[in-house]
């Protein structure tokens, strides 16, 4: 715990430190809400049939699509950014040789990424409710609690197996865009998936945002507790069980072939 905390505490220092970066970040944030604030305006308040599940409401909607999906980038890219940012400067060969395994550093180093994730996320909430009028009178914190932490979890494991990749290949941010853009479509983030065709929607079953973003909108918007959410909790439950073992066998692997085949030191 001591060594998780001082890896948490050089971040937020280095994080802080950069005080226009770090303002001009939180200020993104709001822009990027107004952006969809006039986008819930210009389809108004229209009776949406696919929106009966999740109030009604485009703009909460939405709202919670993209507060949900910006923690999911962070768990997505933090574990190859940080094997890429040793690749190029060399220190991840060092750091294999350390007594922390490279798991243990790698999941240390994100605990700031992921604290201001969450930061985030409330940020948006707040502002939305603040500035733009989404009620969020109903909500149920810990239903949405549970399932941040679950999402969390799903893609971490995800976040693995791509830090694995990484260390192989040493780029592939374009094969990342096009997966991001896949989850977008078929998650739900900025319509409801029940507009999908049939097929999609199917498809749309096994990413696991699809799941968390309905849990999360459910309990935000119409107040639903654990037990009514209990099998979408199940079904991230057991994405989360899979996703981090299948990320973590991989991501062994990957430095154990990096190990034999001597590219460790290679960009």
């Amino acid at each position: 715990m001591i060594l998780a905390w001082e890896f948490f505490k050089r971040d937020a220092i280095t994080a802080v430190s950069y005080r226009a970066s770090f303002i001009v970040q939180l200020l993104g944030n709001v822009l990027v809400l107004g952006v969809f604030y006039f986008i819930g305006k210009t389809i108004g308040p229209a009776d949406i049939p696919a929106l009966e599940d999740y109030g009604g409401s485009y703009l909460a909607f939405l709202l919670i699509g993209i507060a949900l999906t910006d923690c999911v980038g962070v768990s997505l890219t933090t574990f190859a950014k940080q094997i890429r940012e040793g690749q190029l400067t060399g220190a991840l060969e060092a750091t294999l040789m350390s007594p922390t395994s490279l798991p243990r550093i790698l999941v240390y180093s994100s605990l700031w990424g992921y604290f201001f994730s969450a930061v985030r996320f409330v940020l948006y909430l707040v502002i939305g409710a603040l500035l733009y009028g989404v009620s969020m009178d109903e909500a149920n914190i810990w239903s949405a609690i549970v399932i941040f932490l679950l999402t969390v979890l799903c893609f971490a494991g995800i976040g693995m197996g791509w830090a694995s990749i990484v260390m192989l290949i040493k780029r592939g941010e374009s094969m990342m865009t096009v997966a991001g853009y896949v989850v977008i479509l078929l998650s739900g983030v900025l319509f409801p998936t029940s507009v999908l065709p049939r097929w999609l929607a199917r498809l749309a079953d096994v990413v696991p945002l699809t799941h968390a973003l309905d849990g999360m909108r459910r309990g935000l918007l119409r107040g639903q507790g654990l037990d009514e959410l209990a099998g979408i909790i199940l079904t991230l439950g057991v994405f989360a069980t899979i996703l981090l073992i299948a990320g973590m066998v991989a991501f062994n692997w990957a430095v154990r072939l990096a190990k034999k085949t001597g590219s460790l030191t290679e960009y």
